[in-house]
């Protein structure tokens, strides 16, 4: 991943992984403190499946601890400007 991705780049490529694993949520501008459970789609399964999506779209890999622990928007982008 480039190391210098802004944090408009990043807000965007997770909102594009959102859309892509859960087409039927309505995403609001305040999109970043969505956290599992929000969204009917956004179980245990979902948010491994975005997840996923956000280590294609970023070319990194989550250790699985991590799986447990990145519950929500704001870890998920936390995570990738730390990685």
């Amino acid at each position: 991943m480039n190391k210098n991705i802004s944090n408009e780049n990043i807000k965007t490529s997770v909102k594009e992984c959102i859309k892509a694993v859960f087409p039927k949520i309505k995403i609001k501008k305040d999109f970043i403190n969505l956290k599992i459970g929000d969204a009917k789609e956004w179980d245990s399964l979902g948010n491994f499946n975005l997840l996923l999506e956000v280590e294609k779209k970023f070319k990194i890999r989550f250790k699985t601890k991590d799986f447990y622990n990145i519950t929500s928007i704001k870890s998920i982008i936390s995570y990738i400007k730390k990685n």
